[in-house]
């Protein structure tokens, strides 16, 4: 973990961090959002992004964002297949979410209820729903959607 962007981002993360040292560093941050974007941006390690990390330091509030390899690889804050989630619901609003954006809804506030959180489970693998089912789902998606940013591609 000596790369030239692990030392980047230890620069950037240790400042805004209570520890000294990168290994206490790391464990203050939570992840508190997500974003998705078409445009191009850096993660502070150097590296272009498209999927963004918000992260809260626990002891002292300062935030940042880095990319979404930094934040499983260093950070070690898994977001699994949480992405791949949001994509899959942004692009067709009955779509299921897997459990890793199911999970982070839930952890997030953006699920009301547990009645919401077993639904979305309990269908995740489910091919044929009925249309109040699908209505219901399609509800909960867009919520998901709005408490995160995704931009879509504009058709041409």
């Amino acid at each position: 973990m000596t790369s030239p962007n692990f030392e980047h981002l230890k620069a950037h993360i240790l400042p805004l961090s209570v520890a000294s040292n990168f290994e206490a560093a790391r464990q203050e941050w939570e992840l508190v959002a997500v974003e998705i974007s078409e445009e191009w941006d850096n993660c502070p390690c150097g590296q272009d992004i498209k999927e963004h990390c918000y992260i809260r330091n626990r002891h002292n509030g300062n935030s940042t964002y880095v990319g979404n390899v930094c934040i499983n690889r260093f950070i070690q804050i898994s977001t699994g297949n949480l992405f791949d989630g949001l994509r899959r619901i942004a692009e067709d609003e009955t779509a299921n979410a897997n459990h890793d954006l199911i999970e982070h809804a839930y952890r997030m506030g953006y699920l009301y209820s547990e009645k919401e959180y077993r639904f979305l489970i309990q269908t995740a693998r489910k091919r044929t729903l009925s249309q109040a089912q699908l209505d219901w789902k399609r509800k909960i998606n867009r919520r998901i959607l709005a408490q995160t940013i995704v931009q879509r591609r504009t058709k041409r």
